[in-house]
């Protein structure tokens, strides 16, 4: 054995010993933990009406972002973030693993409206759409 690779693996011994150590008398080891939560994507459609005709092409998509205010809540229904999608439709919110609900806000009037989605956050970012209904037919 190369004397380098013996005195690396002195070293690694040491720092075992001293994380068994520590862990021995009470001093908790901090692991990290990555990153994890929800994003996603808010989307208000249709936005042009229904009654192409067959064979048109291409169709055309009814879709557009759209920038709403979201609440999400934990499995016991308390609330966790209050945010807003950006012009983009897009957005972020750090949160630990868990099941949650994003709840999309409606406002006064009918339309649009949009229904709340449960997201399990396991490990990451859990990926959703929420989708903004405009009542157009």
């Amino acid at each position: 054995m190369s004397v380098h690779r013996r005195s690396t693996l002195v070293i690694f011994a040491m720092l075992a010993l001293v994380v068994l150590g520590c862990s021995e008398i009470g001093i908790p080891i901090e692991t990290p933990t990555l990153p994890s939560g929800i994003r996603g994507t808010v989307v208000l459609g249709p936005t042009c009406p229904g009654g192409q005709e067959p064979g048109d092409n291409p169709p055309v998509a009814c879709l557009t972002p759209y920038a709403a205010s979201l609440v999400v809540t934990d499995s016991e229904s308390a609330v966790v973030a209050r945010l807003a999608s950006g012009a983009d439709g897009k957005f972020q919110v750090d949160l630990p693993p868990g099941e949650y609900v994003v709840t999309p806000a409606s406002g006064a009037d009918t339309y649009p409206i949009a229904q709340p989605v449960s997201v399990t956050v396991s490990s990451g970012y859990a990926d959703v759409e929420i989708n903004y209904d405009t009542g157009i037919r």
